[in-house]
């Protein structure tokens, strides 16, 4: 990779000699950066736009050289298997000695947010996600790429009819040689994941962990969309603990409409030993196949939200949120679109850090590192979505529901400007369609 460099901050001015831009950041020269969209695991993720093409693209930066290994491993995983249902490759470089990658820049939300706001998903939208991420999965088996991180946080559901569900993050994925298979797929023997959807052979280290622990990262995955719950949580050790002393209580003893069959491939997935889980993925999206298609109860993921006893999808949004946590005198409604940003709310005494999951005129769902009162008054800070420009602005939480530690709460503007309010209006326009 040719190394180029990364062009500093600067107060917002004209562009200084080192090339930043009405004080933004400048990767390679090429790469704006307009807003932080994710900062974890070593690494931030940025919304940007090619300088000359004004394309919109994803950029992310590792936060220290120590982590620059992981990037390098998911540019070459990515080189494998990118298009399709994972997250597709547009760049990569270095900058100051530490590596960079671009990606399409994905319009959606995470599937951990939609769990978040839902508590759990239709019966044939968790089909969907199990068919497309089950084929997903097997092409980057057939590839020599095992993901390892398989959760819905890292994956991604956008508004395209025909490719809904996208995978993300290889930052962790293990890379089989082509000159020694069973040494690549063996070799590093370090915990690495999230406990929750790791494989017991995972959270043992074990050197015979191979692409199986994928299928029960899947199996994990499916059974938080049936059941809005995952089966063993805690911290390492609990998760190792339940699991050795006891089976996860079945799907179809928690939501009994779930078809048999598809309730038999996701229990089969968790078998504590590896051997008795499906042996490939591509048997798992076979069995899924077998238990169904998606018929005309089938909506678009981003549709709709929660389950009734009916088995349809009833939207909720901030206007139409249960009538127990708003004041129907002053319910606003507006058309909300997927949108995601690091967000800020202050509160008296403090503030709570976390990401927007959907906008709108009247306000945002926000997924924050603790729940937040119904109710409560505050202060939002975040970029807005075409400009970036940061604002902050004064809102009230309108309702909130807390799933597996993932805090949703619905935030209702009590003023905006006119600027940020046309901002805002243009970008839920063109997303929702009204505008082309």
């Amino acid at each position: 990779m040719q190394s180029t460099h990364i062009e500093p901050r600067s107060n917002p001015s004209p562009p200084s000699s080192s090339g930043a831009i009405d004080g933004r950041r400048v990767i390679d020269g090429r790469y704006e950066l307009r807003r932080l969209l994710a900062a974890g695991g070593g690494a931030e993720v940025f919304a940007a736009e090619h300088r000359f093409t004004k394309r919109a693209v994803a950029v992310k930066l590792p936060f220290e050289r120590a982590r620059c290994e992981r990037v390098y491993r998911e540019i070459e995983a990515l080189s494998r298997v990118s298009g399709g249902g994972v997250v597709e490759l547009l760049d990569a470089g270095e900058a100051d000695g530490r590596p960079f990658i671009v990606f399409e820049l994905l319009e959606g939300r995470t599937l951990g947010g939609l769990l978040a706001a839902r508590g759990k998903l239709a019966i044939q939208d968790a089909l969907r996600v199990g068919l497309e991420l089950s084929a997903t999965l097997s092409r980057c088996h057939a590839a020599g790429v095992i993901h390892r991180d398989v959760k819905p946080s890292n994956v991604f559901t956008t508004l395209q009819p025909s490719r809904q569900v996208v995978l993300l993050d290889f930052g962790i994925a293990k890379l089989m040689s082509d000159a020694d298979p069973e040494l690549a797929l063996t070799r590093e023997t370090s915990l690495l994941g999230t406990p929750e959807y790791m494989a017991p052979e995972s959270l043992l280290a074990s050197r015979d962990a191979d692409h199986r622990v994928d299928v029960y990262a899947l199996g994990v995955v499916l059974y938080e969309c049936l059941t809005g719950a995952v089966p063993f949580d805690g911290k390492h050790s609990d998760v190792l603990s339940k699991i050795s002393m006891t089976a996860p209580l079945a799907v179809s003893e928690i939501r009994r409409e779930t078809p048999p069959d598809f309730a038999r491939v996701v229990m089969r997935c968790l078998n504590r030993l590896a051997a008795d889980r499906f042996p490939t993925m591509e048997a798992v999206h076979s069995a899924l196949r077998a238990c169904g298609t998606l018929g005309a109860d089938a909506v678009h993921l981003l549709a709709g939200v929660g389950s009734g006893a009916s088995g349809r999808e009833e939207p909720v949004t901030l206007a139409d949120a249960p009538a127990s946590i708003q004041n129907p005198a002053s319910r606003r409604k507006h058309t909300r679109v997927p949108y995601t940003a690091l967000a800020r709310v202050r509160l008296d005494g403090g503030h709570v850090d976390g990401r927007i999951e959907e906008i709108s005129e009247g306000g945002f769902q926000f997924v924050g590192e603790r729940a937040i009162e119904r109710s409560t008054y505050c202060t939002v800070r975040f970029a807005l979505p075409a400009s970036g420009r940061m604002v902050e602005l004064p809102a009230t939480s309108r309702w909130n529901r807390t799933v597996r530690g993932l805090n949703a709460t619905g935030l209702q503007f009590e003023a905006l400007s006119d600027a940020a309010r046309d901002e805002i209006a243009r970008y839920v326009a063109l997303m929702s369609g009204a505008v082309r």
